[in-house]
């Protein structure tokens, strides 16, 4: 299982996301892609904060 901790591994795994982009689902690639995706969709939701939305 991929995990993404730290802003350098954030950007990494991005780079590899971009490459592996377009990957069959069945195949190790697309495997890899789907781990990729996870892994920077946790991290995203631990560390970035929402917008306060002020009103006009």
């Amino acid at each position: 299982m991929t995990t993404v901790r730290t802003p350098t591994e954030y950007r990494a795994a991005l780079r590899e996301i971009e490459y592996l982009w377009g990957s069959e689902p069945d195949t190790e690639e697309g495997k890899q892609l789907a781990e990729y995706l996870s892994a920077v969709e946790q991290y995203e939701r631990l560390n970035t904060t929402e917008p306060v939305l002020q009103g006009l």
